[in-house]
């Protein structure tokens, strides 16, 4: 695993680990969810490497190694910084290796992200992949009327209990995963337990929001393939009828190329649990497919 680090326009500086193929067929790009950080998808790049992807994953901007004194664990201000670091390392993998395919995939609030980088972005990459795909939540507006509310009073490196439940946030972590051990392995990570300042929740909300701005999307690779692999019980994804509203979307703004999987017994981290080598092959299928 070779760590690099990709400075941001604004000078902090990204942590980036790179597992590359020695001979590379194809490149994908991942982005994580909330409360965690890149070392949880090493097994994940290890083993698509195997395959001949090379695979790269930052630290989002307050997460894992990518904090600094204005960015430290639990901040964000707001999407348009988070697609900005991504397209900075889509950029760097470009560069590396030219006149290669690049795949993006993004797990929970980064499945959010993947479909915000696709506003302008989408002719960048070649197919999209989303794990614990995130569902346009119904009266998220309210949520960001009040987070503004709430900022403007205990400012954005402010906490706020009201926003942390508006966005799920609370002791139980059952709805995690299937798997007991995944469960206390996320509970015994220090880069995991930590809580999400006003800032980061505002772009929480503003991230699924954008997922029904529809004027947004450029839509210039309408026939990119895409494919959601999801837990039946994953909460996340608002169950069948939210995953029926994502796609639609999706359909909406102009992609018709979806394929999405639902795993019985699993819940919100497939790539964690302990059937996880039927994820595996599912998706490695599909960015090996034509």
């Amino acid at each position: 695993m070779e760590e690099i680090t990709l400075t941001a326009k604004d000078g902090l500086e990204l942590s980036v680990a790179l597992c590359e193929a020695k001979k590379t067929r194809a490149l994908v790009q991942l982005i994580h969810g909330a409360n965690e950080h890149k070392g949880r998808y090493y097994n994940f790049m290890e083993f698509l490497r195997e395959s001949g992807f090379s695979v790269i994953i930052s630290d989002n901007r307050g997460h894992g190694a990518s904090i600094n004194e204005q960015y430290p664990l639990g901040y964000m201000n707001g999407v348009e910084e988070i697609i900005a670091d991504q397209l900075l390392v889509t950029n760097y993998m470009k560069n590396r290796f030219p006149n290669k395919d690049l795949y993006l995939f993004g797990h929970s609030l980064g499945s959010l992200f993947a479909r915000c980088y696709l506003q302008e972005h989408d002719d960048k990459i070649q197919k999209l992949v989303m794990s614990g795909t995130a569902n346009y939540v119904r009266g998220v507006w309210a949520g960001i009327l009040l987070g503004k509310l709430v900022t403007l009073f205990s400012g954005k490196h402010g906490y706020s209990k009201i926003l942390s439940n508006l966005s799920g946030n609370n002791n139980d972590d059952s709805w995690l995963s299937a798997s007991q051990t995944n469960i206390e392995n996320y509970r015994n990570d220090p880069l995991c337990q930590y809580d999400y300042q006003n800032g980061a929740q505002l772009t929480v909300f503003m991230a699924d929001y954008n997922l029904q701005r529809y004027h947004k999307y450029e839509c210039k690779n309408p026939s990119l393939p895409i494919l959601s692999v999801v837990g039946e019980g994953d909460p996340i994804t608002g169950g069948e009828k939210g995953l029926k509203d994502s796609f639609a979307s999706l359909r909406k703004i102009g992609y018709q190329n979806i394929t999405s999987i639902v795993y019985p017994g699993m819940k919100h981290e497939v790539l964690n649990e302990d059937d996880n080598e039927l994820v595996y092959k599912d998706i490695l299928e599909f960015l090996l497919g034509g």
